[in-house]
């Protein structure tokens, strides 16, 4: 059992293509890269932390995501970002485990957007999503775990941890 962190898939949202620059011509094979990248790096009983804006849809169509959950692997816990607007039960009834504002997942706060963060401790390690390519960090302890920074992919506790030992020993 793993334990793996994404950010700002943002699931059938056009426009994200053109303003990240990803590498995708439609919504449709965007949606589909996503999904296979997921599933060629999380295992069925891994545990994925969603970071925020998982998709881009109005109220009335967030039905959709079924089909999006229902393909990938892992079990899931949603972190609300910006544009995951509908009510946490639905989103529970999609087949998320729990649905957060923020969350403390062993030395980690997570949390969508990282102005949010209350970090009384500069030692405090702080992951987000929100910023897309922006940046891979903000200043020594946020880092960016969304998908315009990891090749489209979650990336593992491992990576996490290794990425800030890094940042550290720089």
């Amino acid at each position: 059992m793993n334990t793996w962190f994404i950010a700002d898939e943002h699931y059938f949202h056009k426009n994200v293509i053109k303003y990240c620059n990803r590498p995708f011509d439609t919504v449709e094979k965007m949606n589909n890269a996503l999904i296979i990248y997921h599933n060629e790096t999380v295992g069925e009983n891994d545990t994925v932390y969603h970071l925020g804006d998982f998709a881009f849809l109005r109220k009335d169509q967030i039905m959709k995501l079924n089909k999006i959950m229902e393909r990938l692997s892992g079990n899931h816990i949603l972190i609300l970002g910006n544009h995951d607007e509908s009510h946490p039960f639905i989103y529970l009834k999609m087949g998320f485990l729990s649905v957060h504002t923020s969350l403390f997942v062993d030395e980690f706060l997570l949390i969508h957007d990282p102005s949010h963060a209350v970090v009384a401790d500069e030692n405090q390690k702080v992951l987000c999503g929100h910023i897309h390519q922006i940046s891979k960090f903000i200043g020594n302890n946020i880092l960016n775990v969304g998908v315009d920074i990891w090749n489209y992919r979650p990336i593992s506790i491992e990576t996490v941890r290794e990425t800030f030992n890094q940042r550290n020993d720089d």
